[in-house]
């Protein structure tokens, strides 16, 4: 389980099927998302193969809110159709989009991927029109490195080194440690 400041993220289990198929169902969801659309039937086979997966250290994640259980969406670490490099996926529930929650879900998997499983590095993939999950992607910490082939689609390819990972979390704390300020008195 990772915790962030409002969200949790869980495997995804047996129980998180019907709203996976919910979310999966909803066209303006799935609207850049490679395996998008179907019949019904063929939605809840796709969940359902992704639930009974088994993915060690990575796959499929709930990003739920921390305080209330509520569904947000998903996110994975999965890898790539081909080569060796490992992609982080996410998508949002409509309700869901615009309050910073993707930013947040993929900083949580960014983190644990490079922290707990090591990974070298990240890469991620989003339809060129997409301008929202590029942005997010960015804000991560994510570089646009191109377009390149993605299953039948001409997507944007992005790349998160651990190096720059690193680097951003040093430089972070060593912001916390200037923001605490010794003998700095608080605004009155």
């Amino acid at each position: 389980m990772l915790d962030t400041r409002r969200l949790r993220l869980r495997r995804l289990g047996a129980a998180d099927e019907a709203l996976f198929v919910a979310l999966d169902s909803d066209p303006e969801v799935m609207r850049y998302i490679g395996s998008r659309g179907g019949t019904p039937e063929e939605i809840v086979a796709r969940v359902r193969d992704r639930i009974a997966a088994e993915h060690g250290a990575l796959g499929w994640w709930v990003i739920e809110g921390r305080a209330d259980g509520a569904f947000h969406g998903v996110a994975a670490l999965l890898r790539m159709p081909e080569g060796d490099d490992i992609e982080l996926a996410y998508r949002l529930a409509r309700a869901s989009w615009g309050a910073g929650l993707a930013t947040e879900a993929a900083s949580a998997l960014a983190r644990y991927a490079f922290d707990q499983v090591g990974l070298p590095r990240l890469v991620a993939v989003t339809f060129p029109e997409n301008i929202a999950s590029r942005h997010v992607l960015e804000k991560v910490g994510f570089v646009q490195d191109g377009m390149s082939d993605y299953k039948t689609f001409q997507v944007t390819h992005l790349t998160f080194e651990v190096s720059e990972w690193r680097k951003r979390r040093a430089a972070a704390g060593d912001a916390d440690r200037r923001g605490r300020g010794r003998g700095r008195r608080a605004p009155r």
